[in-house]
């Protein structure tokens, strides 16, 4: 049905067994038309639950809604004594008394509603919480019957009532309710005041109580009823009910408006033919995301079960990953935050699934996360039908990540632009072994470009030259490099000595004091351009980052309106800074290494590279993500910044240890100028432009 929001509904003031059904008449009705629905039952008895949950076969189905739950222990003398004594724990003495109530009945009708409790439960659209008095020498209970519904627009119905909660059948319950509505005269503020008092209740701001958390072991316990439940299943006290509910669980399918690229069919497939399993090569802007969900979609199609991990490196991929995966019919979990919010959610969502209630689940983490104590301890519940997704692969091949891989997904599907890790021989067979055989597909720019799923590009190398003061740093540090290398039996990139060197050496280079002079005479004759990207290193200059000193310069200087896109700036502020972009609001952005992986940043026509790795897969990124389609982008603009470490005609005059350590210096420079010039449309004028700083070191063959 179309939704309408609950003011719409035809509702009486009271509703008694005797004028109706109140299943068909007011909780299916209100249910199909909520998003929150909140109950307070009083006894956590197996009766109780089950009128709580009447008429949820509908809310189920209908709705995306969640449910709170609120309801105190019945104990006995024995368990108040055994907390007032101090015989045991107060929580551990709740469990036992919840677990005792879940165990009680053999009632059909109520295991049939506690299944549909547990479906929620499995789902994550339920939360438990119990009320119980807080002073042990208080004999009272915490026994409200209080109920809200609350719509997408924000409209309440509140309802109380008695309840019979024996667990006899329920059909005879004879059960009359009181119901105020937020939008009839006279009942705004009764129903203001319940909602009050349920918040109050639910963030245990009550006075006289103690609202504690479901215990796990109660959760497990409700969770049982799972196998009373099945798809489809309708409320056993409905005359309509039908074991065949004109809905389905299975949401999992493609969008509708999907059109796969040929290349993406040719992936699903290839990865379909090595039995589920290995890396796609492809371009970043190619569609690996939709690429690595239409391959899920497929297996869960196949197999009718489907478990889903998805790894991501950053929160904001996650974010992406969430909103493309939603579009897949998934309702994920997001795994980054503290663990108190996704913890109990996921490991709901692996019982469930277990116990067959569900057909599927979907989490979604950071790399960070997925190394934690808690998610690794989750993990080895994994069972059944179960795939990870590893967005950006090539971050798992790093010792603390590869040691972690979960070895229970039998289907694996990793996803990167560079999987071959840089120097890193052992990490790229880690890899290989663990999505095995290894790369299944390659999608490469050229292929990319060629097929017009990337914009063409004009590349244009900028020679700048080292201070002397910058040179000689450079110098030294190289020296200090060839020490502790020559002190290794082989050379080990890992080796702490070694990498912090390496960094040092990079930030020289990064930092180079003429960049900025190049820079400037640049973009003096576009200064009135947008879509302008400034890709910086964090490297410090007498206490400021280039990146500071860019926008500083670009701003004053040059008079263009720029902004700095670093990990400073918080989501929200990143947000707007790209909308900004975007609509030409801002003319540049001013990025540190942020911008390299996952951030679409597709109208983005100039970019200027004052800070790149000689790390393969740094730049190939950047490149690609500069090359997005965009539709008022027809040809996009590099402008690469090479460092040499002094003007060309001095280079005769070094002594050959000093000419040997530049020479490596320009080397692995020019590897990155030969990458970029091959596939830009003025390659062969690109690669002239540096034929005498080749010629100066005796790099002609490059």
């Amino acid at each position: 049905m179309t939704a309408l929001g609950l003011r719409n509904l035809d509702l009486k003031y009271q509703y008694r067994p005797n004028q109706g059904n109140i299943v068909d008449d007011f909780y299916v009705p209100c249910l199909q038309e909520s998003t929150l629905y909140q109950r307070a039952v009083g006894y956590f008895t197996s009766g109780a639950l089950a009128l709580a949950a009447r008429g949820l076969s509908h809310f189920i189905g209908a709705a995306e809604g969640k449910m709170q739950l609120i309801a105190s222990p019945a104990m006995s003398a024995q368990d108040r004594n055994a907390i007032q004594f101090g015989y045991e724990a107060r929580y551990d003495v709740v469990a036992r008394c919840l677990l005792r109530e879940l165990s009680a009945s053999e009632d059909d009708i109520v295991k049939r509603r506690l299944g549909f409790l547990a479906w929620l439960i499995a789902q994550n659209r339920l939360e438990i919480k119990i009320a119980v008095v807080s002073d042990p020498e208080r004999h009272g209970i915490y026994h409200e019957k209080i109920g809200i519904f609350t719509d997408r627009q924000g409209d309440s119905v509140a309802f109380s009532g008695s309840c019979n909660e024996t667990e006899g059948g329920l059909y005879s319950n004879f059960e009359s309710l009181e119901v105020f509505t937020s939008w009839r005269d006279g009942d705004a503020v009764r129903v203001q005041n319940k909602c009050h008092d349920f918040a109050d209740l639910w963030d245990d701001e009550t006075e006289h109580l103690e609202v504690i958390a479901f215990p796990d072991a109660a959760r497990r316990g409700l969770l049982e009823y799972c196998r009373y439940y099945t798809p489809g299943m309708g409320d056993p006290e409905s005359e309509k009910a039908s074991n065949k509910a004109p809905w389905s669980t299975r949401s999992i399918k493609l969008p509708e408006e999907l059109v796969l690229r040929d290349y993406q069919k040719e992936a699903v497939k290839a990865w379909f033919s090595n039995r589920g399993s290995g890396l796609l090569e492809m371009a970043t802007g190619t569609g690996k995301t939709v690429t690595a969900l239409t391959a899920a979609v497929k297996l869960y199609d196949n197999l009718a079960r489907l478990g889903l991990f998805i790894v991501a490196p950053y929160k904001h991929l996650v974010d992406q990953w969430e909103r493309e995966a939603r579009k897949f019919g998934f309702k994920p979990i997001l795994a980054y935050t503290s663990r108190d919010l996704w913890e109990d959610q996921v490991g709901s969502a692996l019982t469930g699934f277990s116990m067959e209630a569900t057909d599927h689940y979907c989490v979604i983490t950071t790399t960070a996360t997925f190394l934690t104590e808690t998610m690794q301890a989750l993990l080895t519940r994994v069972s059944g039908h179960a795939m990870v997704i590893a967005d950006e692969a090539h971050h798992l091949g790093a010792g603390h990540f590869r040691r972690h891989l979960p070895d229970a997904m039998r289907y694996r599907l990793g996803l990167s632009a560079t999987p071959e890790r840089w120097y890193d021989d052992e990490g790229t067979r880690a890899l290989n072994q663990y999505f095995a055989p290894g790369v299944v597909f390659t999608f490469g720019l050229k292929e990319a470009m060629e097929g017009g799923h990337l914009t063409r590009y004009q590349y244009f190398p900028h020679i700048v030259e080292l201070t002397e003061e910058e040179n000689e740093e450079y110098r030294a540090v190289s020296r200090q490099i060839a020490k502790v290398a020559a002190g290794l039996e082989k050379i080990d990139f890992d080796d702490p000595r070694l990498q912090n060197l390496l960094i040092a050496r990079a930030r020289i280079i990064t930092k180079a004091e003429n960049k900025l002079e190049v820079l400037r005479e640049l973009v003096m004759s576009t200064k009135e351009s947008r879509y302008n990207l400034f890709y910086c290193g964090d490297a410090k200059v007498e206490g400021e980052r280039q990146v500071d000193r860019v926008v500083r310069m670009l701003g004053q200087q040059v008079g263009m309106k720029v902004h700095p896109f670093t990990s400073e700036e918080t989501l929200e502020e990143r947000v707007r800074l790209l909308a900004q972009f975007e609509s030409g609001q801002l003319q540049g952005l001013v990025a540190i290494r942020c911008l390299d992986e996952g951030i679409d940043v597709p109208a983005t026509q100039t970019a200027y590279i004052l800070a790149s790795s000689t790390n393969p897969r740094e730049f190939i990124q950047r490149r690609g993500r500069i090359l997005r389609r965009h539709p008022a982008k027809a040809m996009a603009t590099i402008h690469d910044f090479i460092v040499s470490p002094r003007q060309i005609e001095q280079v005769r005059q070094l002594e050959p240890e000093v000419f040997n350590l530049e020479r490596r210096l320009v080397r692995r420079e020019l590897q990155r100028v030969l990458e970029f010039a091959g596939l830009a449309d003025n390659g062969p004028q690109a690669g002239l432009a540096l034929q005498g700083l080749k010629k100066a070191y005796n790099l002609l063959d490059m």
